[in-house]
């Protein structure tokens, strides 16, 4: 078993044990972040429900990213690096602050983004009282 193969397995049996029932690789879970920011670049077309739950990869990523167990392999420093521009990016989408009782260190869930479609829109509006611009 190669150095990658350990990193997957290990990586994926962290994130599994925390709940994630799928995408626990880290290439998955990387395309699931990446496929969301583009996704919100584009206006997101769900509503807050699907918004919040595909949210949820970040999260992974971030107890991944913080896991004494893998600081050994230097993967992950390829993962962070490629995280951290995706975040980059999501964060430039960003209303930031909107739910400021979750801390600042999970910014991403702290913000939402500034503009969706119509179904995001009038959700985060009905569910939060959060004005986001609508987008085609």
């Amino acid at each position: 078993m190669t150095q990658g193969d350990r990193f997957r397995d290990e990586f994926s049996r962290l994130v599994a044990a925390s709940g994630r029932w799928r995408d626990t690789g880290p290439e998955a879970l990387l395309g699931r972040w990446s496929t969301f920011v583009d996704q919100c670049e584009q206006g997101y077309r769900g509503d807050a429900e699907d918004y919040f739950n595909d949210l949820t990869s970040r999260n992974s990523l971030e107890r991944a990213l913080a896991a004494e167990e893998l600081q050994k392999y230097p993967q992950l420093g390829h993962l962070r690096a490629e995280v951290e521009a995706l975040d980059e990016r999501f964060r430039a989408l960003l209303l930031p602050d909107v739910f400021p009782r979750i801390p600042e260190e999970t910014w991403w869930a702290r913000g939402v983004v500034r503009a969706g479609r119509k179904r995001l829109v009038d959700d985060l509006r009905r569910e939060y009282g959060v004005e986001v611009a609508e987008v085609g």
